[in-house]
């Protein structure tokens, strides 16, 4: 074979490859996740300008809702409130907020302020639409390309954890212990080079089992987590059998051994700050 012929052959061979990576189901499962993280970024951007924006203009107004507080931007006139408008959003408190707006010291802005702030309102609605119908993409793509990591972590999860691999049969070929911290690389690269303590898990703190544990407990719990990922992935990537419901029977039944050794007084202290999903 001559120079130039084995010089095409090589190219061949490369581009056959890269049209094979570059087309893989797990590419579509990395996009989807970061939309969905980008979305959410300035969705939540957004959503701060926005409140500062109404907010001169009715300060009084206040909802630990986000979504509520979008859709009272769009449906609050606070010169003439109207009650058919509110109730359906707001409920009992309808008339609250609609007593609020009629006495507020907040700003009087003119129809075109409004129809701005009203107009910002809606592309963050519009945003939020946008992540769940990507959410539910992601969710599918998901139970598709790695049904037994869906199944016992949730597909949302799964998502996340094969995102930060850079592929499914990548982390196929991960141990558990790195699994466990996937995620978490910042801390882990502090613990290496201060000796800082090192992390316990990274995004499996997501799943409710580790969340809702006592901080004394996680770290076992995310073992025994990070220990049936591995087996779900390799599963997923190479054998393609489905395994997952003995291994959730596993994993609940190591759940409730360390649960029952940590004794009732700890279990009645999870992390207040944890939260399996936002807004």
């Amino acid at each position: 074979m001559s120079p130039m012929q084995s010089r095409d052959e090589f190219f061949k061979r490369a581009k056959k490859k890269v049209t094979i990576a570059v087309s893989s189901r797990d590419n579509l499962l990395i996009q989807s996740v970061s939309a969905v993280d980008e979305l959410n970024k300035s969705s939540n951007l957004l959503f701060e300008r926005l409140t500062e924006w109404y907010g001169m203009h009715f300060p009084e107004f206040r909802t630990p809702d986000n979504a509520k507080y979008v859709e009272g931007v769009l449906a609050i006139d606070r010169m003439k409130p109207d009650m058919a408008k509110l109730t359906p959003v707001f409920g009992p408190q309808a008339q609250s907020i609609a007593d609020k707006a009629r006495a507020s010291m907040g700003t009087v802005l003119s129809e075109e302020d409004i129809l701005q702030a009203r107009s910002l309102a809606q592309q963050v609605k519009s945003m939020w639409a946008l992540r769940n119908d990507i959410e539910a993409y992601e969710a599918k793509i998901a139970r598709e390309i790695c049904p037994n990591m869906s199944h016992l972590a949730g597909p949302e999860l799964a998502a996340k954890l094969v995102a930060q691999s850079g592929g499914l049969q990548r982390m196929a070929m991960f141990p558990a212990s790195t699994i466990q911290v996937l995620g978490a690389e910042k801390a882990l690269f502090k613990h290496l080079k201060s000796g800082s303590r090192p992390p316990k898990h990274g995004l499996i703190f997501q799943h409710a089992a580790i969340g809702m544990a006592p901080k004394k407990v996680r770290g076992k719990i995310s073992r025994a987590l990070a220990a049936k990922l591995a087996i779900a992935s390799k599963a997923d990537a190479f054998s393609h059998n489905f395994i997952a419901e003995k291994l959730k029977e596993q994993f609940e039944a190591q759940v409730k051994r360390i649960m029952a050794k940590a004794g009732p007084a700890d279990t009645s202290r999870p992390d207040r700050n944890f939260q399996q999903r936002r807004n």
